[in-house]
């Protein structure tokens, strides 16, 4: 295991995300760097890593055979790098309900077993009811793995012949074939957070596979380069921990010098993560340099280094919490790298547009993708609270008008306000 050092003025890595891209800079002058111990030398945060080299940030491009983004503007399209589906026109690109009132929606979500998917089902509901929608019927199976029930609840949601679904989909592949029986029976679906790969949904998500990249690029170069480091992932199998999974592995193939010392399953749970790091630690009591994990886990990751009498290393903080930003904001020389998840604007965005729909505005595309925010040591102090509790589960919100506002949902739909 290798030891990384901070300079003593600005010692934490400050990252500001550019859309599609990454640019690690310093706090103040002299430009921060880390000392890789076995060679002596100085790794400069204040420029991107070179491509190609350990901590660069991937910028593959969107699966976008017919040219759909190149009538976006660039930092809208650079925010699909790396993302896994295809770019296709909305089916629902001229569709318009025959009703201007009085819509009814139909909700098939998950089981709330985590922070962010409790927040983003109870905004939607919320959503609805504010704007007179409706909710004529709201399913989710017993158990985050339970496919078959969720599908059968989707059926049952689509025999009450609602207006428009809301779906979050634990597997995205077999709903495709959901996606066109809505289609068939004229009932626009409207994917919360999962994405599906299909023209006859309209997705709602976070590019998760960048976000998970930004964050990991961050935390390596941190670590100067070299060192080892725990993955943990999230639940196996489903799409978010793919997508999770897309971004790490990105960054890794140019690490050869980042051993993975080991890797477990916290199913996207604080409490659940933090056992089974503290199982891990327990058979590896001199710690790793570095921790990546999946999203929403970084709390519990934190407190199982703690609770196992060790400082906690750097931690890619996708799906940053309350808890975890406030207790970097009071440590100025920890190297913070994370991301905001704006659950209940999630939520809201996800009504906006099943509404913008109905109404006959008409989607281009069929995945409504937005970049992460990046949350470093340059803008941590503008979004954590000293006074939140260390340990607060909640979700690190941010700004609200940081994730899409009304004004750039706009740009995905051809007559914004018909």
């Amino acid at each position: 295991m290798t030891t990384t050092s901070f300079p003593q003025q600005c010692r934490g890595t400050a990252a500001i995300l550019g859309v599609g891209a990454l640019v690690l800079t310093g706090c103040s002058a002299p430009a921060p760097a880390t000392t890789n111990p076995s060679e002596g030398a100085a790794v400069n945060l204040a420029t991107p890593a070179p491509a190609g080299t350990c901590g660069a940030l991937p910028t593959d491009a969107a699966k976008d055979p017919n040219g759909l983004l190149a009538s976006f503007p660039k930092e809208i399209a650079e925010g699909y790098d790396l993302y896994p589906y295809e770019i296709r026109k909305s089916a629902w690109a001229d569709f318009k309900s025959t009703k201007s009132d009085g819509f009814t929606a139909a909700i098939v979500g998950m089981p709330p077993a985590s922070p962010f998917i409790a927040s983003m089902s109870e905004a939607i509901r919320t959503s609805l009811k504010a704007q007179g929608v409706k909710v004529v019927g709201e399913f989710a199976p017993d158990d985050p793995s339970n496919v078959p029930l969720q599908l059968q609840q989707f059926n049952e949601a689509l025999s009450l012949k609602p207006d428009v679904i809301i779906y979050t989909a634990i597997a995205p592949e077999p709903s495709v074939g959901l996606a066109k029986a809505a289609y068939d029976a004229g009932i626009p679906l409207v994917a919360a957070q999962v994405p599906i790969d299909s023209e006859y949904a309209v997705s709602v998500t976070r590019n998760a596979s960048l976000a998970i990249a930004q964050v990991t690029a961050g935390t390596v170069r941190a670590i100067g380069g070299k060192g080892d480091v725990l993955r943990v992932d999230g639940i196996p199998g489903i799409p978010v921990s793919t997508f999770a999974a897309l971004g790490m592995d990105a960054v890794l193939k140019n690490c050869p010098e980042i051993k993975v010392a080991g890797s477990v399953t916290g199913f996207f749970q604080p409490a659940t993560a933090q056992a089974e790091v503290q199982k891990f630690l327990a058979t590896h009591p001199a710690g790793v340099d570095a921790v990546l994990q999946a999203g929403a886990m970084g709390l519990g990751i934190r407190n199982a280094f703690e609770e196992s009498g060790l400082e906690a290393p750097p931690i890619a903080d996708d799906g940053s919490s309350q808890g975890f930003s406030s207790w970097a904001l009071s440590k100025p020389e920890y190297p913070y790298l994370g991301t905001t998840t704006p659950s209940v604007r999630t939520g809201e965005a996800v009504v906006d547009v099943a509404l913008r729909i109905l109404k006959g505005e008409g989607p281009k595309i069929n995945q409504i993708v937005e970049p992460s925010v990046i949350v470093s040591r340059e803008n941590l102090a503008k979004v954590a609270d000293p006074s939140w509790d260390h340990n607060d589960p909640t979700d690190l919100a941010g700004d609200p008008k940081d994730y899409l506002p009304a004004d750039r949902l706009n740009l995905f739909f051809s007559t914004p306000g018909a």
